[in-house]
């Protein structure tokens, strides 16, 4: 998740550069958008084997309509749901983890020496 952070830091650093032009910051936009919706891709890709088909439904419809808003509406309130959809991925893909960590360990009995 760092990593994606940082790639979505260095992509946007140039668009200071393209301030004065709207149709370039636009299309950086779309780039970062497309950044974070690849990156909410792979989270959803690792949870999808835990995920009930409720929650792997609305996974894949979240992450579709994240990437309509890249290309066709708002690329900037797209970004701000891919590390939405990201978290509720990381959240299902731990599950197995946190039930493990709660599982009492039965000490085992050990054998009179004698």
């Amino acid at each position: 998740m760092k990593g994606a952070l940082l790639a979505l830091g260095l992509i946007a650093a140039p668009i200071a550069v393209w301030a004065c032009d709207p149709e370039e910051m636009e299309r950086a936009m779309t780039e970062i958008c497309q950044a974070a919706a690849e990156g909410a891709e792979v989270a959803i890709a690792a949870a999808l084997p835990r995920a009930t088909a409720e929650e792997a439904a609305t996974l894949q419809a979240g992450l579709a309509t994240l990437r309509r808003g890249c290309t066709e509406g708002d690329p900037v309130l797209a970004v701000r749901q891919a590390p939405a959809l990201a978290r509720i991925a990381g959240r299902i893909e731990a599950r197995p983890a946190q039930a493990a960590r709660h599982i009492p360990l039965i000490p085992t009995q050990q054998e009179p020496s004698t």
